[in-house]
């Protein structure tokens, strides 16, 4: 077959994704159609063939990595198809193959710069009737070079989804290519199950009937599969890493974009004062601290271990040189950015915010003030630095020891149990010799604590603490991954947080869409 080829040493960088774990696999394919995938899949399942799909590989649990078989890549697959306008839901789509990047998307957006060889008249025309920069795709995950097919197949969110929610209630449709090669075309609001009960219609005629498993997923943030009665259909396969299907196209809603975005870094003397701080500012009444009533797009906290991280690499590597100088006698810090229609709003909204920074123990002299994208810029890379500088110290023990894999996670709880959890993660670390930091999306109750394992007892060791921390969320009615996916890294925490009954479930369902288990093998499912 002409699209499949050996996986030899010249593709070697296809066995691996962000997480650094390496996979192995027989054969690969660079599909740039539905045709192409359609052709591949079709191939696999005749012949047994296990399918491990590919986009940008930016993934952090695993996802990409192959388990045998063949890798079937979608990198390639980079056009933005057509643009359409709904009068009624008043909301312009965007039709992009899944390959297509967010950088890509947002680029196009600001400048109104496609590529419109091969659109319709009517796309041409709705894309004449707007402004650059007018309209923006909001999900916001720290690597820009994510793919949105990858995206949807883990519903990732990113630092703005406090505001705007993850990727997949921005996913309007999807034409998904099942394991034995037919295809479905779904859209939100048209396509939905009658309580578990639903059904997927094929192109060219015929349908597929189902039944989706007896249970919720948990209903606080999540990025893994999603079931409820009455569901949108497309919400099937966002979250589900590939394992139910293959996304081969999307249309992603847009929205006006924010006239003014700016943000504000603040340094606070404790832990407690910061996460005071964030509870303040996401709404919550506290006693002796004004009621704050503007919701930001993002809140993102960085513990000491993290700052004293990004100081020492600063020192190291000249990339960094242009961070901002941290304040001495820190703490932790909290960014908070505002994105807003109305450009007058920036000095009230700054007024208030810094009434809250004094009541709670913060010094209005200890905190960065970004009025405009350029200033706003500078915040935002001081944030990236964070996850960034974790990559870097794990690439460098992963030399001495090939297992280390990146070892953090996004458990996310319900607010009650914001600080619980972060004294979780807090005191279990602080018992232990191990080089950790704790960072992230404060807003909705999922930090990042990362593990930067120095050898392979210490990459044990952060794995065991790692299940511990799934089964104390679980408790919590929380959930083990609310942005990353569970990939291959956390499935043993999946099955920690659905246990073995509803994990059996699951694994059921998939074998109903998905028969010979050919597609995504050690994503998600134990």
């Amino acid at each position: 077959m002409n699209l499949i080829r050996p996986l030899t040493e010249d593709y070697s960088d296809y066995l691996r994704d962000e997480s650094r774990t390496l996979g192995y696999a027989d054969t690969i394919s660079f599909v740039k159609t539905e045709e192409d995938i359609v052709e591949v899949v079709k191939y696999c399942y005749e012949n047994g063939i296990l399918i491990n799909i590919q986009g940008a590989r930016t993934g952090l649990a695993g996802g990409a990595s192959p388990l045998g078989g063949h890798v079937l890549n979608v990198s390639r697959m980079t056009k933005i198809t057509g643009m359409r306008y709904d009068p009624k839901a008043d909301c312009y789509y965007l039709t992009v193959q899944p390959g297509v990047l967010l950088s890509q998307v947002r680029k196009a957006l600001e400048n109104k710069a496609f590529d419109i060889a091969g659109w319709s008249q009517e796309s041409i025309d709705v894309l004449s009737k707007i402004k650059p920069g007018e309209l923006f795709f909001s999900p916001d995950p720290t690597e820009t070079t994510a793919s949105i097919g990858g995206m949807a197949a883990c519903n990732a969110s990113g630092a703005r989804s406090f505001l705007y929610g993850s990727t997949r209630v921005h996913i309007h449709a999807l034409r998904v290519v099942l394991a034995d090669g037919s295809v479905t075309v779904l859209e939100r609001g048209v396509h939905k199950a009658h309580g578990r009960d639903f059904v997927l219609p094929l192109e060219g005629g015929g349908e597929f009937v189902g039944r989706l498993p007896d249970f919720d997923t948990p209903h606080t943030k999540d990025a893994g599969f999603y079931f409820r009665d009455d569901m949108d259909l497309v919400d099937l396969f966002m979250g589900s890493q590939g394992t139910l299907g293959i996304i081969s196209e999307l249309e992603i809603s847009l929205m006006p974009a924010p006239k003014i975005m700016w943000g504000a870094t603040t340094f606070l003397p404790s832990d407690e004062a910061g996460l005071k701080f964030i509870r303040a500012v996401r709404g919550e009444e506290i006693p002796g601290v004004p009621v704050f009533k503007h919701k930001p797009a993002s809140l993102e906290f960085f513990n000491k271990n993290a700052l004293e991280m990004i100081l020492k690499q600063k020192e190291i590597t000249t990339a960094f040189s242009q961070l901002l100088e941290i304040p001495e006698n820190f703490n932790c810090a909290v960014y908070t950015e505002f994105n807003d229609a109305d450009p007058e709003s920036f000095l009230p909204i700054l007024k208030e915010l810094a009434q809250v920074v004094v009541a709670c123990d913060g010094d209005l002299d200890r905190t960065w003030v970004a009025k405009d994208a350029r200033e706003l810029e500078k915040l935002i890379f001081f944030r990236h630095t964070v996850p960034e500088t974790v990559d870097m110290l794990v690439d460098e023990n992963k030399k001495n020891e090939p297992c280390i894999t990146l070892l953090s996670t996004d458990m996310s709880v319900e607010d009650k149990d914001f600080e619980k959890l972060y004294h979780l993660y807090k005191s279990t670390l602080e018992k232990t010799n191990l080089h950790w930091v704790i960072f992230g999306h404060s807003g909705e109750n999922h930090f990042h604590p990362n593990i930067m394992a120095r050898n392979k007892e210490e990459f044990e060791q952060g794995h065991a603490i790692f299940k511990e921390w799934a089964k104390e969320v679980s408790k919590m009615g929380g959930t083990i991954t609310a942005e990353h996916g569970a990939g291959k890294i956390k499935r043993e925490l999946a099955l920690i947080m659905y246990g073995e009954e509803n994990m059996a479930k699951i694994k059921a369902f998939k074998q109903t869409l998905d028969p010979k288990n050919l597609l995504s093998p050690g994503n998600i499912i134990s």
